[in-house]
């Protein structure tokens, strides 16, 4: 019994430092990965928009890569192409009043870019969006 005892305590003690280990690296790494990251390297999505809300896809990319991208809407939404770096975030592209648009970006370094539209309006807004990541060696052949 007495060593069900320790083994007890032991198994508790590792658990609350693992625990509290856990938590720790995920306050350090909080912006270093977004929640909404794809896992896939081409996506066509229709989704609606409500009022004042906004929807953002991210991806991972590499200097050598691209991302074409577009979306069409019925109704004009705001749009951002932005990465995070050191706490700051950069928009490489940025429209304010649009409901179509279709760009290709070329990443000038590794990092976590993301594609973010909102709805300013009152009204639902129906949006169909696309990317698709391209090596940029295979575009050039």
């Amino acid at each position: 019994m007495e060593l069900l005892k320790r083994y007890s305590i032991s198994f508790a003690i590792a658990g609350l430092l693992l625990y509290f280990f856990t938590i720790w690296v995920e306050e350090k790494h909080e912006a270093s990965m977004p929640h909404n990251l794809s896992t896939k390297n081409e996506e066509i999505v229709s989704i609606q928009l409500k009022p004042k809300r906004y929807f953002e896809k991210c991806v991972d990319l590499r200097p050598v890569q691209q991302l074409e991208y577009g979306f069409n809407a019925n109704g004009a939404l705001s749009f951002n192409l932005h990465y995070h770096e050191e706490g700051e975030q950069h928009y490489p592209v940025k429209e304010d009043s649009v409901s179509e648009l279709e760009k290709t970006f070329q990443a000038e370094k590794r990092g976590y870019y993301c594609l973010k539209w909102g709805n300013p309006g009152s009204e639902d807004i129906e949006m169909d969006y696309h990317f698709k990541i391209l090596n940029a060696s295979a575009v050039s052949e």
